[in-house]
């Protein structure tokens, strides 16, 4: 299958993504901006981009690529610092923040996957240092009133980590037919 994998990423967690899908379907992982050069002969057309604001950053410029090519495959990775789905973190909520993107009235078909990235504050530009700053202010405010969701996000985006884990591509692979 001819495929390319485009990609958004900011602090390189969904750009490590893009390398390992662009690894399984043989192909070089390229920015979203060079998507109709190394898209052109793709029959898939993997995006993968990461949560800024409650979207996903390029999502836009992805979807007016799918309208003009409706002959191809499409996939998304959506990359956030969030957990994998658990007790805390229901699948639901991943859901509803894919959807902000990909509505589902619209891409109801569209197989995509939710991959936990990771949070490197140094490698965030100044107004996402500055608007961080204000998040933290307001978990703080959170976790006095007994959150305990508010007090594991922001150990771990103080701390920084990396929780990229190529495992958590397998669903989309699978659905992708590249496992069996």
């Amino acid at each position: 299958m001819d495929a390319a994998v485009v990609y958004c990423s900011q602090t390189g967690s969904a750009k490590t993504y893009a390398s390992w899908m662009a690894e399984e379907l043989g192909c070089t992982p390229e920015p979203l901006d060079n998507i109709e050069t190394v898209a052109a002969n793709a029959e898939l057309v993997v995006f993968v981009s990461w949560f800024h604001a409650a979207s996903l950053k390029g999502a836009k410029r992805f979807q007016a690529y799918m309208a003009e090519h409706p002959e191809k495959r499409y996939a998304v990775v959506a990359v956030g610092a969030t957990p994998m789905p658990c007790d805390l973190w229901p699948a639901s909520e991943h859901e509803e923040a894919f959807r902000r993107s990909f509505p589902a009235d619209q891409y109801a078909d569209l197989p995509w996957v939710y991959c936990r990235g990771g949070f490197h504050f140094e490698r965030l530009g100044t107004m996402d240092k500055m608007a961080m700053r204000i998040y933290f202010k307001m978990l703080e405010g959170e976790i006095k009133r007994g959150n305990k969701r508010e007090q594991i996000s922001l150990d771990g985006m103080r701390k920084g980590f990396d929780g990229c884990n190529r495992a958590y591509l397998e669903p989309l692979l699978e659905q992708l037919g590249v496992r069996r």
